[in-house]
């Protein structure tokens, strides 16, 4: 039963389905299915396949009503079937279409054992020597991706146009390719779930090149992680030479474009909270204490597949130097291994296992006693509150990953830690490890340094393991599956509007004039650098150049005409560089605002700037060294700008900001990445596009839709907020000629184009009586 929370946490994702991607219904296309059908005898019974992402996409497609298109993986799945493999999901009320896809036990073997796992997933992973590219495994890849393409294109049939497809992971690299050409108009987005290499590794691959143009027809394609949006970006320039722009991050290839993200996946907090908290969860670590010997006694736990990627060898050789260095915890530590197999048809993954087992039998042979074992294996599978209570009663839980793309075992552990006492020890080299101080960093591959990171663990003070799990949690419950999910659609929403073509402004002035002597009123509002004055190397030597300074100032003495300039900068700095009365500033992308007579301030921002003016000091203090860095103290917020530092320094500057904001209060404080600039800002729902619009109602009413042009330009990607806010009811117009398509319905070469154009709305308006003094 899910509740309150989550509800509310569903509801906001499928409001924000419904509003970002209109009446465009979703299509997932993945591996896996939400539901299987297995035979039980004589009966056959429908069952949900384990797995967070299904879980929490299935309620998302009952509210979109599409169609999921997956691999029939139950042995009954095709009884229960249409004549077009179709089943209508869930079956106690039918809300959207499963669309199965028949494989064969040899294309089940080549496509998914074969390619997917004994060549994608160990070479993505750094284990290159389990690698093995064979080419019937390859030829069956390409042939079970066409077939995925061809059932969500009969899914999506007739109305192609109004379909958003969202394909997942590494299995269906090709798919996006075929579906490309076949049917153009369908805009697709990809979230890969595994790390993505280096080029120096992924040029090892001998289908680089076409697993490579497969992903670059999507539209959108998300990985976990910034160095993965990199490392794939170099792959593109070296590998296709693409057009790649790290910093819109974008990939211009085959004369389309492809805008590449990171976004980190999660879990459903809500519902391992619950689990954690309930009755079944204590009875479970009841059982646990009493027939695992734990009672009286620390607790390690490491939840896994056995998967060769997790590390499990080097812990438990950790594990090993703990009791052999350490013999005060002999008798009274347990480490529970929970440990799912996985991939068993394939030979390394049976290796693993084997070595594995044999290694805890050593373990335990060589320290354990007669009432006491130091390792606790658990490979048979448990129900969700037993692994809760895992979770729950452990004072410490490994996660040792050598390689991950995310690992939402460190997610699931925190969200279960209801009672704030046990330590996360987690590999830095897991994609969960982002540079937060309050996890225990560990490196697998140095194990004794492991061992001494699980005494310190078990050392620490109460007070201390309280404060480190309190700033996880709240960190957590701010990045759950479910704001994931958000970022997935509002990154959609932003490119769909990015579909109309942008045209120069200077092709339109008679229906722009038009429409500016039909309203009775006029709303200016101008970004600054880049729009107004030129980008310039350091923020304090722009400058507003004299032509658009004359005009701004004439334009804002007419009657019925209001003019805005809206900026990152702080609302004193913007006022300085501009120095114009009558105008109205807006700093701060919109948490400040003054006109003439009168100011605003988000009073919600506002509580937190002494906070972010302290993390600012503090960023200034780590990056002191970085030649070529400028922090920047804006007052309600800071700007970390990197435009002057070397590239292989870009990453450090990154990492640092990361680690000082992860300090204040969860929830208070985010990052938001501006054009070669780190933002450091209050954690609010507000940006340009929000600001302006509250702005027109400030200076108009709530009707000036209907009585004001309004008149938007800018050049920033924090401009395209307002682009989108602005779409359909005013003229907004791109400053420059970027590589990444904008939500802007004009275009304007640069500075000097956009003063030529205020000087023709200044003659269009001239007419109109000066404001009273």
């Amino acid at each position: 039963m899910a509740g309150p929370a989550r509800e509310e946490r569903m509801y906001r994702v499928q409001s924000a389905m419904r509003e970002l991607l209109g009446p465009r219904r979703l299509v997932v296309i993945s591996n896996r299915e939400p539901y299987e059908h297995n035979r039980r005898g004589r009966a056959v019974v429908m069952t949900n396949p384990p797995g967070g992402l299904v879980a929490a996409l299935d309620p998302v497609m009952q509210a979109s009503g599409g169609a999921w298109v997956a691999w029939g993986s139950g042995d009954a799945d095709f009884e229960v079937t249409d004549e077009h493999d179709c089943v209508r999901v869930p079956p106690e009320s039918p809300a959207y279409t499963l669309r199965r896809v028949r494989l064969s036990r040899r294309e089940v073997e080549r496509f998914y054992h074969g390619y997917s796992n004994q060549a994608l997933w160990p070479l993505f992973h750094l284990a290159m020597d389990k690698a093995r590219f064979l080419r019937r495994n390859w030829t069956a890849y390409q042939e079970v991706n066409h077939r995925f393409a061809r059932a969500a294109l009969d899914a999506v049939a007739p109305d192609r146009g109004e379909r958003v497809v969202w394909i997942h992971d590494y299995h269906l690299a090709l798919c996006p390719r075929h579906l490309r050409e076949a049917a153009p108009e369908l805009f697709l987005m990809h979230f890969w779930h595994i790390p993505w290499p280096a080029w120096d590794v992924f040029r090892i691959c001998p289908q680089s090149a076409e697993l490579m143009d497969g992903l670059l027809a999507n539209d959108l394609l998300a990985f976990h992680l910034p160095r993965h949006v990199d490392n794939f970006l170099d792959c593109a320039r070296n590998e296709l030479g693409a057009e790649a722009d790290p910093e819109e991050g974008v990939v211009e290839y085959r004369g389309r474009l492809t805008k590449v993200m990171a976004s980190p996946i999660s879990i459903d907090v809500d519902e391992w909270e619950q689990s954690a908290a309930s009755r079944e969860c204590e009875r479970w670590m009841e059982r646990f204490r009493r027939r695992l010997g734990l009672n009286g006694r620390a607790v390690g736990v490491g939840v896994d597949r056995l998967d060769y990627t997790k590390g499990i060898p080097e812990r438990l050789r950790s594990i090993d130097l703990l009791f052999q260095r350490y013999p005060a915890f002999r008798e009274k530590f347990v480490f529970v291994q929970k440990s799912a197999p996985s991939r068993t048809r394939i030979k390394a993954y049976r290796d693993l296992q084997d070595r594995v087992e044999a290694e805890i039998s050593r373990i335990n042979a060589a320290y354990g006693s007669e009432g006491w074992q130091p390792i606790v294996h658990l490979p048979s599978p448990i129900p969700q509150p037993a692994m809760a209570a895992l979770y729950r009663m452990a004072d410490l839980c490994v996660v040792s990953s050598l390689q991950d793309g995310m690992n939402l075992v460190a997610k699931e552990f925190v969200a279960s830690q209801v009672d704030c006492r046990g330590v996360l020890v987690l590999s830095h080299l897991a994609g969960a490890s982002d540079g937060s101080p309050w996890p225990l960093a560990m490196n697998p591959f140095d194990q004794e340094s492991g061992a001494e990171v699980m005494v310190r663990a078990l050392r620490m003070s109460a007070a201390e393991r309280r404060e480190r799990m309190e700033q996880m949690r709240g960190q957590l419950r701010g990045r759950d599956i479910y704001n994931w999910m958000e970022q997935q659609f509002r990154a959609a929403a932003h490119l769909l509007a990015r579909r109309v073509a942008t045209r120069s402004v200077f092709d339109d002035l008679e229906g722009i004039r038009d429409l500016v002597a039909s309203r009775d009123f006029l709303a200016v509002l101008l970004d600054f650098d880049g729009t107004l004055a030129p980008i310039v190397a350091r923020p304090s030597e722009a400058r507003l150049p004299p032509l658009p300074r004359s005009v701004l100032a004439r334009l804002a003495r007419r009657q019925g005409c209001h003019v805005a300039v809206i900026s990152g900068r702080s609302l004193p700095d913007l006022r300085e560089r501009v120095g114009l009365r009558d105008l109205v500033y807006v700093g701060n992308h919109g948490l400040e605002i003054a006109g003439p007579g009168w100011a605003s301030e988000r009073r919600d921002a506002a509580e937190v700037r002494e906070m972010i003016a302290a993390c600012t000091r503090r960023v200034e203090a780590r990056l002191r060294g970085v030649r070529g860095v400028i922090v920047e103290d804006k007052g309600l917020t800071s700007s970390v700008h990197y435009r002057l530092v070397g590239r292989a320094d870009v990453e450090r500057v990154r990492r640092d900001v990361l680690t000082e904001v992860a300090h204040l209060p969860p929830g208070s404080v985010e990052i938001r990445r501006g054009k070669m600039v780190f933002e450091i800002r209050p954690a609010i729902d507000w940006d340009k596009g929000r600001a302006s619009l509250w702005l027109l109602d400030q200076l108009i009413d709530r009707e000036w839709r209907s009585r004001c042009a309004v008149i938007y330009a800018g050049d920033d990607r924090t401009d395209e907020d307002a682009f989108l806010a602005l779409a359909g009811t005013g003229v907004t117009i791109k400053v420059g000629r970027g590589t990444y398509p904008t939500a802007a319905g004009y275009a304007v070469q640069g500075v000097e184009e956009l003063a030529r154009m205020l000087q023709a709305i200044l003659g269009w308006v001239s007419e109109r009586p000066a404001k009273p003094r």
